[in-house]
């Protein structure tokens, strides 16, 4: 039937946006995961920086408090200066240890990063070659469609518009399946029993007969 072959037609033509729509979201998400990665890595290049800098200060402070031992007057005073001298070589080794863990960091970042850019990349490509199918689908199958919404139209040219009134109803309801045969006296629709007035008037050929049970409308299989 027309009608189905449009069903067809129609489903294939909503399913493209959606499937694109899905990749599209696979996508983003590949770009969120890899601005978050390279977000996180910037921010850790700012720690490591700070901490150098922080490195050169205290080997300032150190040279500078090593300069002055060589002004002092007491034993007292020198002693001070030695405390804070060793005070500062810790916070330097602090530092430096804390170094080494942004620096370990960052290449694991990094090599994130890379697996990211990479993913995202091999996406993006797979992407584009379903946008070009996809358009062609859609090209093809809005043709198709249109051909077919012609030759429906010349079909239901004679048909009453209360019947084509149930009929168009029927089609959403029923999956698209409106019309069906009788076989022996049971519809094949709903597998219910015709009654024997309907058998009558559908052997007649006289009127349009549906199922008392599921409105479709029936016609004896030859």
């Amino acid at each position: 039937m027309v009608d189905q072959k449009i069903a067809k037609v129609r489903k294939d033509l909503d399913s493209v946006p959606k499937e694109r729509e899905r990749r599209q979201s696979r996508l983003d998400d590949l770009k969120r995961r890899a601005d978050t990665t390279k977000t996180a890595a910037t921010a850790t290049e700012v720690e490591i920086r700070s901490n150098e800098t922080g490195i050169k200060e205290c080997d300032q402070e150190i040279k500078k408090l090593s300069e002055r031992l060589n002004t002092v007057k007491n034993n007292a005073e020198y002693q001070a200066i030695l405390l804070q001298v060793e005070s500062v070589k810790k916070t330097i080794g602090e530092l430096e240890e804390e170094g080494l863990g942004l620096m370990e960091k960052l290449e694991g970042l990094r090599g994130e990063l890379s697996t990211a850019d990479e993913a995202v990349a091999e996406e993006q490509k797979v992407f584009d070659e379903f946008n070009v199918e996809a358009d062609k689908i859609l090209t093809t199958r809005g043709a198709e469609l249109a051909e077919l919404d012609g030759e429906r139209q010349q079909f239901i040219g004679d048909v009453s518009p209360e019947l084509l009134q149930h009929y168009d109803r029927m089609l959403s309801a029923r999956s698209h399946f409106v019309v069906c045969p009788v076989e022996g006296e049971t519809c094949t629709g709903c597998y219910t029993s015709i009654p024997p007035n309907l058998q009558v008037k559908l052997r007649a050929g006289t009127a349009v007969v549906k199922c008392d049970a599921c409105q479709r409308i029936l016609y004896y299989a030859e």
